[in-house]
């Protein structure tokens, strides 16, 4: 196995720039397209403190990370630093990786600071995170990148400010995910360039669980890297929206037993529909909304129990429950 130290690796250069189309700035959904910053959570107290360029953004929070798989102590410059041999890194989490699992969309991803490069901090271009649900427990042959993922993250330039080791780093996702304690979660990063490559992040060992390659489009990956990152997320428990909209938007009755309904305020943009997803993230139906409305009855009388998510506009989302 290579191993990441990384403190005898040199630095090395984007060597393999790919024609891809320029993603959405990470400041999109704040307004602002220019690069963004996240930095460590360190608990408690309980604040988590996003850095933004020319601003600083407070969210308040009532826990850390509520999923975790933790804590190693093997550095790895291979998931967020690393171009020569890992721009592109996928990892696999079974329900039995992680503490604290429940069911629900996912709204913050946490990795935790390694012992190199984090004094400098990253920033990387055309960064994007994916995320994915199988019932498999390995990789295809012991090397192939699961596919058909939903991206949660996309942009043009991403920057992780300088941290200490061990301690949390964390991001919003631009896309909530619907996460199913019973599955696999597949976890998919790229990106292009690094100004720090030999960025390290901290797991444990890797037995098969990652993947990575330099290349952007390859469907293979080595499983070389020792080291499989610790990771963290949280789970939108409330009843209302994810934190990415912003928006005066209500959902009532939730939980709701036959209907549902989602009422937006008048300077909100009118969606033309409105998707509902079951926890394994399939389409259950989409309700059309008519032009200038300022709500949307959902239909839910013959679903089963359990959790949902309605989706609309690309980006906003509701967590629904049906009794």
């Amino acid at each position: 196995m290579i191993r990441e130290e990384g403190a005898k690796r040199k630095a090395d250069r984007d060597g393999n720039g790919m024609d891809r189309s320029r993603l959405d700035s990470c400041m999109l959904v704040f307004g602002s397209r220019k690069p963004c910053y996240f930095r460590v959570f360190n608990p408690p107290p309980m604040i988590r403190t996003l850095l933004l360029t020319g601003s600083l953004v407070l969210l308040a929070s009532a826990h850390a990370q509520q999923v975790q798989k933790c804590c190693g102590t093997s550095n790895s410059t291979f998931l967020l630093g690393n171009t020569n041999y890992a721009r592109h890194s996928q990892m696999i989490y079974l329900p039995g990786d992680l503490t604290n699992a429940t069911d629900g969309p996912i709204t913050h991803l946490y990795f935790r600071y390694g012992s190199t490069g984090q004094d400098q901090g990253n920033t990387m271009s055309n960064f994007m995170v994916r995320l994915g649900l199988t019932d498999e427990t390995a990789f295809a042959n012991g090397n192939e990148y699961f596919t058909d993922l939903d991206v949660v993250y996309s942009a043009s330039s991403f920057t992780i400010a300088p941290g200490t080791t061990g301690e949390w780093l964390w991001f919003s996702l631009q896309t909530p995910f619907l996460y199913n304690t019973g599955r696999t979660l597949i976890v998919d990063i790229t990106f292009e360039s690094s100004t720090t490559v030999n960025f390290g992040t901290l797991g444990t060992t890797n037995n098969g669980r990652k993947l990575v390659s330099p290349d952007l489009g390859a469907t293979t990956g080595s499983v070389t890297s020792s080291t499989w990152q610790d990771i963290g997320f949280d789970i939108d428990g409330t009843l209302g929206l994810s934190a990415s909209g912003g928006l005066d938007v209500e959902l009532w009755p939730n939980p709701a037993t036959s209907t549902s309904i989602l009422r937006w305020s008048g300077g909100t943009p009118t969606p033309s529909s409105v998707d509902l997803h079951d926890i394994n993230g399939r389409l259950v139906r989409t309700t059309r909304v008519p032009t200038g409305a300022q709500q949307c009855e959902i239909d839910v009388h013959d679903l089963d129990p359990g959790l949902y998510l309605l989706r609309w506009g690309g980006t906003r989302s509701a967590r629904l429950v049906v009794d």
